[in-house]
């Protein structure tokens, strides 16, 4: 959807605005004088500018026209690499991560805190009429446990859709799950034992920290760049001095920094595994939500040992409620199908079977499409949002897909602190204590830009940004 002729127009004329050549408080084209020039209907015309009205590009005049709003200022800069000391901890985890799970589901409340994805795509429709049509239509109750491997029209469709990612894998070596999460959790179970130690990335997803901490578990923080992820030569160190049993890593627009590791470093990685032969969980997730021209390739398409093993699901790309994960599990297959039996038989047939046609289906990449174009512009909304009520000292991540953001506020000032006293008042963000085993991101917090910019989310960013502003001119007078 986003090659429409009205979001390439809207491209265009963004474009211009953002290089000044269009300055603020300068009167667009007309509606006519457009369409004329870029030889497009009116409609088109119209319905760009409804879109640069919505991301709060241009503003309408009554009786006079459309014009430029404000040029978004990206003077912010970006947050700093962690500093954490590689040392084995054991993993405990707040109940502050619980709180924010639980607090998400205020109605009356602004949520940035949780990373869902949007539901203002037409698929969400689709799927929904899926599962009506084939809940009438396919044997889904009175079967009994279906085979844990999972459909094979839904592994089909998975190895399919794993050649973009440059992996060629056997529908005979994956396992569906309950989502990515349980698909993690079930490698973690194969791999390790209570008390092994694992590296993760630092800030890490806080889900995946408390995998570990139920598991027994010990973690090594790995700095995480906030352009090139993990830190390879880190990741070395710890290799040498500590009994690796895996590594996990977010690989493609991590969560929270929205990092992806350069192809070329992901080769060097596995090198790296191979060489100390320590597995890797390679969480994919977010993999399909680049905002460049192609997709990263996973980590998993330079394994030639079976080193790594690469879950996702539909969670982010779709909906969480769908529960629909995999594991591309290599030499593990075996071991993994047996630990899910353990766990839990099988997985429900009837949304891995909407599932499944829905990946087959064309509706499915243009969804893509759609999805990665509005977000990409949903986040140089926040970009500007941020630069304009935020005091100027505060740091912004430049994630290149995914649906989250990482912002850096000067040490001192508590992230968490913000948290509770931005939930007394209906707006809820992610605080950067619970992405850390070492307490060392207090001063920073995650944002959630999937979703569709209102006037009360922007208000909300508004008065986030006040709040900060008061902290830091308290920090500064002390």
């Amino acid at each position: 959807m986003e090659n429409n002729l009205y979001s390439q127009l809207a491209c265009k004329m963004t474009a211009q605005i953002r290089s000044g050549a269009i300055t603020v408080g300068e009167r667009m084209p007309s509606v006519r004088q457009l369409s004329k020039r870029e030889n497009v209907s009116i409609s088109t015309v119209v319905a760009a500018y409804n879109l640069l009205e919505e991301q709060g590009w241009v503003e309408v005049r009554p009786k006079s026209g459309y014009y430029v709003r404000r040029q978004v200022r990206e003077s912010l800069q970006v947050p700093s690499t962690s500093d954490v000391h590689s040392r084995p901890v054991i993993a405990t985890t707040s109940q502050l991560v619980m709180d924010v799970q639980r607090e998400v589901t205020k109605p009356e409340a602004v949520s940035f805190s949780r990373a869902t994805p949007a539901t203002d795509f037409p698929i969400i429709r689709h799927v929904e009429r899926t599962y009506t049509r084939l809940s009438r239509t396919r044997k889904h109750l009175g079967t009994g446990h279906t085979n844990p491997e999972g459909p094979y029209e839904l592994r089909q469709q998975i190895a399919h859709h794993a050649v973009d990612a440059g992996v060629a894998v056997s529908p005979t070596s994956i396992v569906t799950t309950a989502g990515c999460l349980n698909a993690m959790g079930l490698c973690l179970q194969v791999l390790t034992q209570p008390g092994d130690v694992v590296a993760v990335e630092s800030p890490c997803y806080y889900g995946i920290l408390q995998l570990i901490e139920a598991y027994g578990l010990k973690a090594v923080e790995i700095p995480a760049h906030h352009e090139t992820g993990l830190s390879l030569e880190a990741l070395r160190l710890a290799m040498e001095q500590w009994p690796l049993k895996a590594v996990l890593s977010v690989s493609s627009f991590s969560n929270p920094l929205g990092c992806s590791i350069p192809d070329e470093r992901k080769r060097e990685l596995v090198s790296l595994l191979e060489q100390y032969q320590v597995p890797l969980i390679e969480d994919d997730i977010y993999g399909d939500l680049y905002f460049g021209e192609r997709r990263t390739r996973a980590i998993k398409a330079f394994d030639t040992q079976g080193l790594v093993l690469l879950c996702s699901s539909l969670s982010k790309t779709i909906d969480p409620q769908l529960r629909v994960g995999w594991i591309l599990a290599g030499r593990y297959f075996e071991e993994l199908l047996h630990r899910k039996f353990l766990n839990m038989l099988s997985t429900p047939i009837l949304p891995q079977l909407v599932s499944a046609e829905i990946l087959s289906q064309g509706i499915y990449e243009r969804h893509l499409r759609h999805a990665r174009e509005a977000y990409r512009h949903r986040y140089l909304r926040l970009v500007d949002l941020v630069s304009e009520y935020f005091p100027g000292i505060t740091k912004i991540s430049r994630p290149q897909g995914g649906i989250v953001a990482w912002i850096e506020l000067p040490r001192g000032v508590d992230a968490t602190e913000l948290y509770h006293y931005s939930r007394e008042h209906d707006v809820l963000i992610a605080p950067g204590e619970m992405f850390s085993l070492n307490k060392q991101f207090q001063h920073c917090f995650r944002l959630n830009y999937a979703h569709r910019w209102t006037p009360a989310r922007e208000n909300a960013i508004q008065k986030l940004g006040q709040w900060v502003a008061e902290r830091v001119v308290l920090l500064q007078s002390q």
